[in-house]
């Protein structure tokens, strides 16, 4: 088996919630009216579920974080796809770009041999942008989920590998309210070139 290429979908991707992110990671609204309330631990019970039991949608960037993370712990590739919109992009660790729903579902059907156990901590999330209608709500709104991640997966020769990183990830809201990924960046720029911390 060829090596997993390091691409991570983080934010989007919370499989273990660490303690920071339960206590509530920090929210900014840039539309103060109508903006969706800082949610400090979401639940599957905030959107109605699909025939499988699953929640159907996310009405807010945390509950589409958390749907990630769910549906990467049980592998449901189906699942993961639904939650990107059709242009969606995962960035490489080279700075490729892995781009569209056909392309994102093999990088998830190969990165799954890997077993990988995943934890993120979501930090700040910041929405802005949008188009406010004669009701006054708006919709189309931007966000950015900032945090940082901890992965150990398998490597190509069966041993363990581990290592950390930040993550910067940007969902879009879609006409219905509910949001989508856009881009899944597990390798933000820093300011330097190690990009993330292998064990």
């Amino acid at each position: 088996m060829s090596r997993i290429k390091r691409a991570l979908p983080i934010a989007t991707t919370a499989i273990v919630l660490t303690a920071a992110s339960i206590v509530g990671p920090t929210f900014f609204l840039a539309e103060t009216s109508n903006a969706a309330p800082a949610v400090s631990k979401p639940t599957a019970t905030t959107t109605p579920a699909d025939r499988s039991g699953k929640p159907a949608a996310a009405k807010t960037p945390a509950e589409l974080l958390q749907l990630l993370g769910e549906r990467i712990k049980s592998k449901d590739v189906d699942g993961i796809i639904a939650l990107q919109e059709p242009e969606a992009a995962i960035v490489n660790y080279d700075g490729s770009i892995i781009r569209g729903r056909e392309d994102i579902r093999a990088f998830y059907v190969e990165w799954f041999k890997s077993d990988p156990v995943l934890t993120v901590n979501p930090l700040q999330t910041v929405l802005a942008g949008g188009k406010r209608a004669k009701d006054g709500t708006v919709r189309g709104r931007s966000a950015s989920i900032m945090g940082k991640y901890t992965l150990e997966q398998t490597r190509a020769d069966g041993t363990r590998e581990s290592f950390s990183g930040n993550f910067c990830d940007t969902v879009h809201e879609q006409p219905n309210g509910t949001w989508l990924y856009v881009q899944d960046n597990p390798y933000p720029p820093h300011g330097g070139t190690a990009l993330s911390h292998h064990h």
